[in-house]
């Protein structure tokens, strides 16, 4: 037995990974189809539609044909599509998929950190939109990938507050705080990996997979920074204590 899959946002940054990696299951017929679907785009968007390494499925998001023919959908859509997400579902479902990987690859959503962040609003509308449907139908299910932050964006987008000569930081936390970090690589590896009948015995299945290439606190990361610049970091905390209020080091401020 093996699975069909159709990916979602496959020219992504996570999307165009896990492609690559879908490709080499289906090469060593691992995966019974794989594909992506997108909608007819620019000719720059074609270009890259081209380069993904699966057959092509063009059809709307939202058209519930579109998804005919497939056990798994993998969204790996960007945050500009997020919010639209529980349409892909309902469209996903009716045209006969019965497991479903929503956009996350991230933080755990049901902490209490990250609840009440408004970046994680439509992953959280998302969630308890899927949940439903699946209690509602018990041959359906979900997989929910959780790892912390790419190890790629942590360090483009200095995620650690560096200043530019790298002798201080400022960063939102406690020094004791912990940060998952995840190679992107490894993400899609194991993502793609847990489409596997030996991993998803059935499709009606619900679970979380949680892993990450690093755990440290945020005080062991700035040890790892001091050793690589080779030189003293000087660290500013800034840990919440009310709802619009920072401690900064030692008084609070109102922002």
């Amino acid at each position: 037995m093996t699975y069909s899959i159709l990916l979602l946002g496959a020219t992504g940054f996570i999307g165009s990974l896990i492609a690559a990696e879908l490709a080499i299951l289906k090469e060593q017929k691992l995966l019974e189809r794989t594909a992506f679907l997108t909608s007819t785009s620019s000719p720059e968007k074609e270009a890259k539609y081209a380069a993904v390494p699966l057959e092509r499925i063009t059809g709307s998001l939202t058209d519930p044909a579109s998804y005919r023919g497939f056990d798994i959908v993998i969204s790996a859509v960007g945050d500009d599509l997020c919010a639209q997400q529980v349409e892909f579902i309902d469209a996903a479902f009716e045209g006969g998929v019965r497991h479903f990987y929503p956009t996350e690859f991230g933080a755990d959503l049901s902490h209490p950190v990250s609840l009440p962040e408004a970046y994680f609003k439509n992953k959280i509308a998302t969630r308890k939109h899927l949940e439903a449907r699946v209690a509602a139908d018990p041959t359906k299910g979900y997989t929910y990938i959780l790892v912390g932050l790419f190890t790629e964006v942590f360090l483009a987008y200095n995620a650690l507050g560096l200043s530019e000569d790298r002798r201080s930081a400022r960063i939102i936390g406690a020094p004791g705080e912990r940060v998952s970090i995840t190679s992107a690589q490894d993400v899609a590896k194991i993502t793609a990996t847990s489409l596997l009948p030996s991993h998803l015995p059935s499709l009606s299945t619900r679970r979380e997979i949680r892993f990450a290439g690093e755990t440290l606190t945020l005080s062991s990361l700035f040890s790892t920074v001091e050793n690589v610049v080779g030189h003293k970091v000087d660290v500013e905390y800034i840990v919440k204590v009310g709802v619009g209020y920072f401690r900064k080091g030692e008084g609070v401020s109102l922002i």
